[in-house]
């Protein structure tokens, strides 16, 4: 199960802000970016910050994506429905499979 929320402290990738969570979001970002992906983090007060992310070829394959941690404290990208994309210490792996679920952006 994924929760919502701040920080767990003593997991071994501890995020102490809300500021950390968007730093997170925006290096995977710019991961995408480097592919040709549309990405960008969305941080508004009182609001978790998300990370749009969207199929330059095919506008409407698109999603929000959000940082959460699980029961054991760890950090994980998701999608906006809840599952888990991959750890947040594994950008790779989490624009890989991003790109896959949302289409390649090349021809």
């Amino acid at each position: 199960m994924v929760e919502d929320g701040l920080p767990a402290s003593g997991s071994g990738n501890t995020i102490q802000t809300r500021g950390s969570i968007a730093a997170h979001l925006e290096a995977l970002a710019e991961r995408l970016r480097e592919e040709g992906w549309y990405a960008r983090v969305i941080a508004s007060e009182g609001q978790a910050a998300l990370l749009r992310v969207v199929n330059p070829l095919a506008p409407p394959l698109n999603d929000d994506l959000s940082l959460r941690r699980d029961q054991a404290g760890l950090w994980w990208f998701c999608w906006s429905f809840g599952d888990r994309i991959a750890h947040v210490d594994n950008l790779d792996i989490a624009a890989a499979r991003i790109t896959q679920v949302l289409g390649h952006p090349e021809p």
